[in-house]
């Protein structure tokens, strides 16, 4: 397991598994109850998404995309 990506929000991070999700790729939010129950704890330690070692290559491309896809 690999943490692909931390966020300072619970919500981008739901987003960006989901997005994983429909390329089949399974992930988990580590730090969801900090995120859903103590946001501002959060924001310091950051909520971080964990995938599979195998999965980091074609995960990382899936996000940045996604980064770009919503940046415009």
């Amino acid at each position: 397991m690999v943490i692909i990506r931390k966020y300072a929000l619970l919500l981008p991070a739901q987003l960006a598994k989901m997005e994983l999700g429909s390329y089949g790729i399974e992930s988990t939010i580590l730090d969801e109850g900090v995120g859903a129950n103590a946001p501002h704890f959060a924001v310091f330690s950051g909520i971080r998404l964990a995938i599979a070692d195998q999965d980091e290559h074609e995960a990382d491309a899936i996000l940045v995309a996604m980064k770009e896809r919503n940046a415009s």
